[in-house]
């Protein structure tokens, strides 16, 4: 197996598998119980997975994003204690959120714009719990804040509100330092939390954005307000089942297996010509009908297709398409021969996936480490973690 899979017995987090296995910093034990979740996250600068219910981070940890209890960047895979079994997980600029197989929701790092919810301003180098009214059943960071569906389909965000992306509807902002609900209503089923914007799913499949919208990414049409503090309806269609946001891209995909982007196009990741730098209502990326989900950041979309092949666009320079060399595509380009990715995760200049079999394997920039690979130099083409 994998080196992921392989801590020594007895390791905690950071420590090199040398210290007793009881021995804690921060509370939380070092066996965490063995869970279903899994699932990849791609932040700014760092990377995180779950496998089999287990945490790990790496790359960049300067505000505590790995939450490791320390500020010591790590460039492999390093668990992280936790007393729960981890759902899933999702990454920030430079802060973490997850949320547990009993839905409590843990957020850690920086914490200068309110990201962690906690109600201060204080980074936090371990996890900390988030104070929401009911379990989550879904937990997702933006840039600058993370928002989270409880139990009962009600929906709530936190952290920056400077575009209106906490979707109060108020003006001048409010400040996200705590879990504020958005709206009234209990149908959420999707949350997607970008870079400025938000975009979010009801039941049984409507699509719903607010924040910043100067490059047409609330996917309103020509001629909307640049900004839209509360959720605005994007089209009349209801079957849409997933949806991503970027800083100024947006990406969904509906129930008939299209693949759906709009926004900025500066580099082709929203898969049409360059000469056309941005759209402002959704426009079909191709003709295929058999996409499962979409990921979205600044300059990349990757997507998934229903047999678990996997697809990139956008910028390359930095390799984050992951197809072996640093050309920029404009539309979407097969990743590897094998189909046996389960999840996928874009961050700013990096692309992390994970297969089928847990293995994660990452491609991009890795100036801190975030590809896992136990060095510091960038891969065009993904490489499995140490």
């Amino acid at each position: 197996m994998e080196a992921l899979f392989d801590l020594p017995d007895g390791a905690v987090s950071g420590d090199g598998g040398g210290e007793d296995s009881a021995s804690t910093t921060d509370g939380f034990p070092d066996d965490a119980p063995v869970g279903t979740g899994s699932g990849v996250a791609a932040g700014q600068y760092h990377s995180c997975a779950v496998v089999t219910g287990a945490l790990f981070c790496w790359g960049d940890n300067a505000d505590g994003a790995l939450g490791l209890g320390d500020t010591a960047s790590r460039d492999q895979p390093t668990r992280v204690r936790v007393a729960q079994a981890i759902a899933e997980v999702s990454g920030g600029e430079r802060f973490t959120c997850f949320r547990t197989d009993g839905g409590q929701v843990y957020c850690m790092g920086t914490n200068g714009r309110n990201e962690l919810g906690l109600g201060d301003i204080e980074r936090r180098l371990s996890p900390t719990l988030v104070t929401l009214p009911g379990p989550a059943k879904q937990v997702a960071a933006g840039f600058e804040g993370a928002c989270a569906i409880v139990s009962d389909g009600a929906l709530y965000c936190w952290g920056q509100n400077r575009e209106g992306q906490l979707g109060q509807g108020e003006w001048p902002p409010v400040l996200g330092a705590r879990p504020l609900r958005v709206g009234t209503s209990n149908d959420w089923t999707k949350i997607a939390p970008g870079q400025g914007h938000t975009c979010g799913i009801r039941a049984p499949g409507s699509l719903w954005c607010w924040g910043r919208n100067t490059d047409g990414h609330l996917g309103q049409g020509d001629g909307a307000e640049i900004q839209i503090r509360a959720p605005a309806r994007v089209g009349a269609a209801s079957d849409w089942i997933d949806v991503e946001t970027g800083q100024d891209t947006s990406c969904g995909v509906r129930a008939d297996g299209s693949l759906w982007c709009w926004g900025v196009n500066n580099f082709g990741q929203i898969g049409a010509p360059t000469s056309t730098p941005f759209v402002t209502t959704p426009r079909r990326v191709n003709a295929d009908t058999d996409w499962a989900s979409v990921s979205v950041d600044t300059f990349n979309v990757c997507a998934r297709k229903r047999n678990n092949a996997l697809y990139c666009m956008g910028r390359n320079v930095e390799g984050a398409v992951g197809v072996g060399d640093n050309v920029d595509r404009a539309t979407p380009t097969r990743v590897g021969t094998t189909a046996d990715f389960a999840s996928v995760s874009t961050g700013r200049f990096h692309t992390c996936a994970q297969k089928t079999s847990g293995v994660v394997a990452c491609a991009g920039a890795n100036d801190r480490g975030q590809l896992g690979v136990g060095d510091l130099e960038r891969r065009n083409a993904l490489t499995n973690t140490k």
